[in-house]
Formats: structure tokens, C-alpha cells, sequence
């Protein structure tokens, strides 16, 4: 008789070494995949201003996906190191630019402000030839003594309505060029194509020239 081999109750080799089983390899990060996407949206709109105001609360929210996917690919647990990586760089990119472009169109707006206001200053300002045009001017002449300094003219009103108020002001300088101060003259209701013979008057002594600094009238 033959040696009976054993033989399990299977009918498999009790001797034979037991197949190892495969493993099952890691899945790719969700997280890391989120933030890869998040983070390209973010960054292709964070030039566009308004819109990248979104573009900021993405690229925040990427960067929490980004850094969960980091995290789990450290550890094993998900495949997709690089990529996760690359999301954080993205998102963190995105951030920086919307806060720089910001900050270069908030510049820019306050510039078109201040660049509107001194248009709207120097429009709202009569200029020498509207003055000339709506008055006329003559016969100035400048008395000073130790006290005060007097110049005297006439001034015509051109237009054909009356003027409320009208003021004039000089500027005063005394023998360098130095401004000394101002002389003042004021009127009221110069009825249309009146004359007015003012005289403008300040409290400086030593002044050697003089100049039309301003015609206001309402």
C-alpha cells in the first residue's frame, strides 16, 4: 500500500505555503482634488476686482481642503502628495494677489477722487479772464503810511443783472517780493453796469507792490 497523503478536508495541500493577498492600493485624496480645483478657480479670477472678493473666500476654503489633504497623504492614508502640495501653493497664491490687486484699484480709485476734486475746485474758481469779462477794473492806484496801506480804483459791472455782493482782494508784498498780506473792499447790490469806486484797505505798513488776487461777487 501507497503512503496515504494527507489531505485536507478542502482538498488543498495542508503543506502548501498560503497565498499572500494582494493589497488593496491607497485611494486618491478627495481633499487634495478639492483644493487643487478650488484653488485654480480662485486664482484664475483674483485679478478681475468685485469678483475676486469671491475669489479670496475660495482660495480660504481651498487652502483648509488643501492642508486636510496634505495631512492625510503624510500619513498614508490617501495618495496624492503632490497634488496636495500644488493646492496649497494655488490657494495661498490666490489670497496674495486679490489682497495686492485690492489694494492697487483702492490706490487707484482714490487718486480718480482727489483728481476730481481739484478739477471740480478749479472749475468752481473764477478764472482772470471770467473776472475781466463780467468786470472791469481801473485807475488803481496805492496810498501807505505807517499803519496801513489803501488802494483805490473803480470797478464797472459788464453783466446785466445786479450783483448782490461783490469783494475784492489784493495781494501785498513789500520791497523783496515777501507777501506782507491782503487788502480787502467789499459792496453790495452793484446794479447792472454800475461802477463802484472801492477802496481796499489793510492793516500792513512797508508795502512796496501790489497784485489782483480775487474777484467774488453773487
Amino acid at each position: 500500500m501507497t503512503e496515504n497523503t494527507p489531505v485536507s478536508k478542502n482538498g488543498v495541500d495542508p503543506y502548501q505555503p498560503p497565498v499572500a493577498q494582494s493589497q488593496v492600493p491607497a485611494s486618491r485624496s478627495g481633499m487634495a482634488v478639492t483644493g487643487l480645483v478650488l484653488g485654480v478657480i480662485a486664482l484664475a479670477t483674483s485679478f478681475l476686482p468685485i469678483v475676486n472678493n469671491l475669489s479670496f473666500v475660495l482660495a480660504g476654503v481651498g487652502v483648509v481642503f488643501a492642508i486636510v489633504g496634505v495631512v492625510a497623504t503624510r500619513r498614508g492614508k490617501k495618495r496624492g502628495k503632490g497634488m496636495a502640495v500644488a493646492s496649497v501653493v494655488l490657494n495661498v497664491a490666490a489670497l496674495a494677489i486679490v489682497l495686492a490687486t485690492q489694494s492697487m484699484f483702492s490706490a487707484a480709485i482714490d487718486d480718480a477722487m482727489v483728481s476730481t476734486e481739484e478739477v471740480a475746485g478749479a472749475a468752481s474758481e473764477p478764472t482772470a479772464s471770467t473776472a475781466e469779462e463780467k468786470y472791469t477794473i481801473e485807475g488803481e492806484t496805492m496810498v501807505s503810511d505807517s499803519y496801513s496801506t489803501k488802494i483805490a480804483g473803480t470797478l464797472t459791472n459788464n453783466t446785466d443783472k445786479e450783483i448782490g455782493y461783490l469783494q475784492l482782494s489784493y495781494t501785498l508784498y513789500d520791497a523783496d517780493g515777501a507777501q506782507l498780506g491782503s487788502a480787502f473792499a467789499n459792496v453790495s447790490n452793484l446794479e447792472a453796469g454800475g461802477v463802484w469806486k472801492f477802496e481796499a484797505v489793510a492793516f500792513e505798513s512797508g508795502v512796496a507792490t501790489y497784485k489782483l488776487a480775487d474777484v467774488t461777487g453773487f
